[in-house]
């Protein structure tokens, strides 16, 4: 049976498998979601009504997610007090279903098709979809094609039915000597204050990974631990190029080229200090331009997680943070530019993601030989 938007039909067996099959380009997350809605409230009693990536069964396996866009379903084990079941599908920021071709909803029952329907996508707006229903009417379980958009990503979602997400980040306190680069400040010039511009200290930190018992909360935005690296891309006035990172042991030097020393590998996140490189601001002069990156060498490629923020100090001058606030899945992203201007020191944020080191350096022009290596 091929369903429009509001078709339904009768359940005749307890045993549903529900099939989402989408193509979902690169750097696209499409994530797929249960909610089982209370009879009386139309929503959710807590956490354990809602099956996803991060839960991907209730307790009685009566909606279980097979993989991230298969359900099966058995109506004779839903609690006597749940009356809808409704299946959702969402994209991570900034998309819109409108990146997406047409994808098709198909359902089966004793291994037989027995209803199927297109999602059309070319002029969706929205970042949520609230696909289809399996739901109970007058004794009878029933399978409802919604096709509806709804504004937001996942969170808003599951709070529109009821999740209650009392675990989000609260805003770091206000401080006054600290100037943070964004989309829409972007740049800022920091003139000497002596003879030189000293030490300059660069300081990469992200989240230090999710406790065993997670929050609802940490389960949606699978906070989990990941080996996130800090490296600089160094071009000299004469022309020469240098880099600076933990893959390949490149750590530098200090007091003679590139002046630029990392000083630690922090494979975990579990260093209170996060990973630092040190400028020698004493040699600016010899200095072009620096290019501060980060790269994840192990772990989920989905920034957005991560709380990294990389962290300048300078003698005498305000601290300069810029956080990762995007994600994808691309693992590499230059975060922020610094160059020579005049003997000045411009610093630009960029927060562009790209596949790997090899693609930054192209996009950036220092003009690198690249080879495959390991920090072991």
């Amino acid at each position: 049976m091929e369903l429009i938007a509001g078709g339904n039909l009768t359940l005749n067996h307890a045993d549903l498998e529900l099939t989402i099959q989408a193509q979902i380009p690169t750097g696209i997350e499409f994530d797929c979601t249960a909610y089982l809605l209370d009879e009386q409230t139309q929503k959710v009693r807590g956490d354990h009504d809602m099956v996803f990536y991060g839960q991907p069964q209730t307790p009685n396996g009566s909606v279980i997610l097979k993989s991230n866009n298969q359900f099966k379903i058995n109506t004779q084990l839903i609690d006597p007090n749940i009356k809808k079941i409704v299946i959702c599908t969402t994209l991570n920021e900034p998309h819109t279903f409108n990146v997406l071709p047409a994808f098709k909803l198909q359902l089966h029952s004793q291994n037989q098709l027995i209803a199927q329907a297109m999602v059309q996508t070319q002029s969706r707006s929205e970042k949520a979809l609230i696909l289809a229903e399996v739901y109970r009417h007058n004794g009878i379980w029933k399978f409802r094609f919604i096709d509806q958009g709804f504004n937001g990503g996942l969170q808003p979602l599951a709070e529109h039915f009821g999740v209650e997400i009392d675990s989000k980040p609260k805003p770091p306190p206000l401080n006054l000597s600290k100037i943070n680069l964004s989309k829409t400040n972007s740049k800022i010039n920091l003139s000497k204050k002596g003879q030189s511009f000293g030490k300059i200290a660069v300081n990469l930190n992200w989240n230090k990974g999710a406790s065993k018992q997670k929050t609802f909360f940490q389960k949606l935005t699978r906070s989990d631990s990941i080996d996130l690296d800090l490296g600089a891309m160094i071009e000299f006035q004469d022309g020469g190029i240098d880099l600076v990172q933990a893959l390949g042991k490149s750590f530098g030097h200090l007091n003679s080229k590139p002046y630029i020393l990392l000083d630690q590998d922090d494979r975990t996140g579990s260093s209170l200090n996060g990973e630092n490189l040190q400028i020698n601001g004493d040699h600016w002069d010899k200095i072009k331009r620096v290019l501060i990156y980060t790269y994840i060498y192990e772990g989920v490629a989905k920034w957005t997680e991560t709380d990294a923020k990389v962290t300048i100090r300078l003698p005498q001058q305000p601290e300069i943070e810029v956080a990762l606030t995007d994600g994808n899945h691309l693992t590499c992203c230059g975060i922020v530019q610094l160059q020579n201007i005049n003997g000045e020191i411009q610093a630009t944020r960029e927060v562009h993601y790209f596949k790997d080191q090899e693609q930054l350096d192209k996009f950036y022009q220092f003009g690198f030989r690249w080879r495959k290596g390991t920090k072991d």
